[in-house]
């Protein structure tokens, strides 16, 4: 199981933001897609950071604390640009699920982007998937199932 390539597992419909997106923007699409983080691309579709529902949480707090000292102050919305972390911890999608559990554990972080570098320009990173602790269980899942299945019908 610890071989399985990344490409198998990760999810390939990734919903991303641009840096000029808002930080309530951020919290939105994460509350209506149920998910805890967006990869951040350009306008070239080339990733720049990342937002977690964290960042979003640590930004909202920043905010009500903030207009809370300083009742007349014009209310400022913060982008994305503001809040992403742009240090993006990634994989290929030819990596193992192996390599993706040690990330996970040594960084702890909940999912990583699956990136290809450009041919043209190997520095610039396009999303492909994006890989996540609910890939990991659903693999696991699915394997104890298969393993169950075998039992009783053996």
């Amino acid at each position: 199981m610890h071989r399985v390539p990344v490409r198998e597992i990760m999810q390939t419909s990734v919903i991303t933001l641009t840096p000029e997106a808002l930080a309530a923007d951020a919290a939105q699409v994460m509350e209506e897609f149920g998910i805890r983080r967006i990869p951040i691309v350009d306008q070239e579709g080339y990733l720049v950071g990342i937002v977690t529902d964290t960042d979003v949480l640590e930004a909202e707090t920043a905010e009500s604390v903030l207009n809370s000292y300083e009742p007349g102050l014009e209310e400022e919305w913060l982008s994305v640009a503001d809040i992403m972390t742009r240090e993006v911890i990634t994989i290929p999608p030819e990596a193992t699920v192996g390599q993706v559990v040690s990330i996970f554990l040594e960084k702890k972080v909940g999912g990583l982007p699956v990136v290809e570098p450009d041919p043209q320009q190997p520095k610039r990173l396009r999303v492909v998937g994006i890989v996540t602790e609910t890939d990991i269980f659903r693999l696991i899942a699915r394997a104890w199932r298969e393993h169950e299945q075998g039992q009783a019908s053996g």
